[in-house]
């Protein structure tokens, strides 16, 4: 199986930026965030290798809307300062609901999101349209072991 590489696009910090408040300042790296959603309070640590980015607190490096400690580099990738304390909502955070994978484990294609494929593969684009999408009104459970049964009668495996 192979792994999942994030490649720092930001958009699930960006969307989850909603849900992260910060509660109280301890000091300048050092804070307590409330998750609402899950009524979590958690202490939050800016790592030391991120304190120079979170210090970034203007465009285009932070924006307004974005969670309070995600920073955009100079590079254009986006870093989460506290990555190593993030709170329960983040670690537990799915980029993509499924994975799939063709021959040798390499992986062909991600289903994000609740039913969208993201795939280069034009073979696998045809089995998603053809068989996999007109199982969209099933529930979620059902959906995925049907998702799964096609993907293997093709060669694919899908993971997640």
């Amino acid at each position: 199986m192979s792994e999942f590489l994030c490649n720092r696009c930001g958009k699930c910090c960006i969307s989850l930026g909603r849900h992260i408040r910060l509660e109280r300042t301890l000091s300048p790296f050092s804070h307590v965030v409330s998750v609402p959603v899950t009524r979590e309070i958690h202490p939050v640590q800016v790592s030391p290798e991120s304190r120079d980015l979170f210090l970034s607190r203007s465009a285009p490096f932070y924006e307004q809307e974005w969670c309070p400690f995600l920073r955009r580099s100079e590079r254009g990738v986006f870093t989460c300062t506290i990555y190593s304390s993030r709170p329960g909502i983040c670690r537990s955070f799915r980029c993509c609901t499924l994975r799939i994978t063709g021959s040798g484990g390499k992986e062909a294609g991600r289903v994000k999101g609740r039913r969208d494929l993201e795939t280069e593969d034009p073979g696998l684009r045809k089995i998603w349209e053809e068989e996999i999408r007109p199982l969209s009104s099933l529930p979620d459970d059902e959906f995925f072991a049907r998702c799964r049964q096609v993907l293997r009668k093709h060669g694919y495996e899908g993971h997640g």
